[in-house]
């Protein structure tokens, strides 16, 4: 009786108030809503590169629409930076680290633009998952010294198994070209272990330095290496694309703003399942606006690549909380 009439006390919304406190759920919630954006962003970029193909004009390409979305990303974060004064300029971490993070964002976002005026958003999105395990087994070794062991191996090949039956098929058909499909799958491949490196180097940024900080050093490191990138191929903008490039600088303002809060509250392994609302709003974005229906080989190597990626990281996310709770050993 005590505990209903605790229940009934309690002031109505205090159960989702609870919920939002636990970093768990805000930390998904934030992943949830940067992955929305950056979907968004998608939609965008495929869109202008169908009606360049309709209309026969030359394509924005994917380093100038990097740029600009970069830019007016910049000048959407400033009001956000300049709320909090001149403080959100002082970095304690290195010019390096910050530099390094900017190059491997501009690397990925070039690429990942490159691979989704290419092909479909659901297939273009699916060859990323399916390289995250082994970026992840990879990336364990390299910087954690950890072994790949079974757990890792098998959602390794779980993973890879599902990017062959989303291509495969059309190549054993004929309907593709083993090279072409190859070519086309390394721009997704690429930008993936891009964005790896930079969701590392992040991660050990906000360790030093708030969120403002690190986003602003992001956007300003970025901006001159993708402007000297455009500037070798560069196409001015019909005066119908600029309000599109706008609203996409507005996405990835939100969508890193959303990241770096969620980097700050959980850990990148629990964060990585969350990371698949692109893959069901890629989907839902090519379906609604331009058609893509996915085909059944495309639905069902999803699966695999999703059931590779969630089972390895609960395994990961059990692991560490075994290690956590093991007792420390008594002091000689």
């Amino acid at each position: 009786m005590a505990d209903m009439s605790s229940a009934l006390n309690r002031p109505i919304g205090s159960g989702l108030l609870e919920k939002w406190r636990d970093p768990a759920i805000r930390g998904a919630l934030f992943k949830v809503c940067s992955c929305l954006s950056f979907s968004g962003i998608n939609g965008f970029v495929r869109y202008f590169a169908i009606y360049a193909k309709e209309t026969g004009l030359t394509p924005l390409p994917a380093t100038e629409l990097a740029f600009f979305e970069t830019f007016f990303g910049l000048l959407f974060i400033l009001p956000w930076i300049f709320s909090t004064g001149k403080s959100s300029f002082k970095t304690k971490n290195s010019f390096f680290l910050n530099f390094s993070r900017g190059a491997a964002a501009s690397l990925g976002i070039i690429l990942w633009f490159t691979g989704m005026s290419q092909m479909p958003i659901v297939q273009n999105v699916a060859f990323k998952y399916a390289a995250a395990p082994f970026i992840t087994a990879l990336g364990a070794r390299i910087f954690l010294g950890e072994k790949c062991g079974w757990a890792r191996a098998l959602a390794i090949g779980t993973a890879v198994t599902g990017a062959l039956l989303i291509t495969g098929h059309e190549l054993f058909e004929g309907v593709a070209c083993w090279t072409d499909v190859g070519f086309l799958a390394l721009f997704p491949l690429g930008a993936t272990a891009c964005y790896a490196t930079s969701a590392v180097i992040a991660k050990k940024l906000l360790k030093h330095d708030p969120p403002k900080t690190v986003v602003l050093y992001l956007f300003l490191l970025s901006l001159p290496i993708l402007g000297c990138a455009c500037a070798f191929q560069w196409v001015t903008p019909l005066s119908w694309q600029w309000p599109y490039l706008v609203v996409m600088g507005g996405l990835l303002a939100a969508a890193y703003i959303f990241l770096q809060h969620a980097y700050v509250i959980a850990d990148i392994t629990y964060l990585v399942p969350m990371s698949f609302t692109r893959l069901i709003a890629g989907a839902a974005i090519g379906m609604i606006f331009f058609s893509e229906w996915p085909t059944l080989w495309t639905m069902v190597g999803s699966f695999f690549i999703l059931l590779a990626t969630i089972s390895l990281c609960k395994h990961e996310v059990q692991h560490m909380k075994i290690k956590q709770t093991l007792p420390l050993p008594a002091a000689a």
